[in-house]
């Protein structure tokens, strides 16, 4: 599997989340293209920041994060190295403690890792 086929199985699987995703997309970068895709889970992680605070959303994030902790484990090192730099590096950006708290906990751990790896700590949690 590579990064496109990951962006095509999002996009499949959890398609309001990727629209979202999309939009937030154009507004930075101007279009959604094949050759972007890699940086696109950069916009679908700023998506997910925006939508932390919501109780509602923490079920479909877990499984969310369940999707990529999957990819990761069975992806090349070009899908591994996208889940590390493009999404997980960029998830909790500016998230307040109290709404990073409860979704920091559903993060499978490998995930975490990768976080804590690049920042140095968890995300701040209150």
């Amino acid at each position: 599997m590579d990064v496109q086929q990951m962006y095509d199985d999002f996009h499949r699987q959890y398609s309001d989340v990727a629209k979202a995703a999309d939009a937030q997309h154009k507004v930075t970068w101007d279009s959604v293209t094949v050759e972007a895709s890699p940086v696109w889970f950069e916009s679908l992680a700023s998506v997910l920041n925006t939508r932390m605070g919501a109780l509602e959303n923490h079920t479909e994030m877990a499984a969310i994060f369940r999707f990529f902790d999957l990819k990761f484990q069975t992806g090349s090192k070009e899908v591994k190295s996208c889940i590390d730099t493009c999404f997980v590096e960029n998830l909790f950006w500016q998230v307040p403690p109290k709404k990073a708290a409860p979704v920091w906990a559903v993060l499978p751990q490998n995930l975490q890792q990768l976080y804590v790896a690049f920042h140095g700590r968890a995300p701040n949690q209150g």
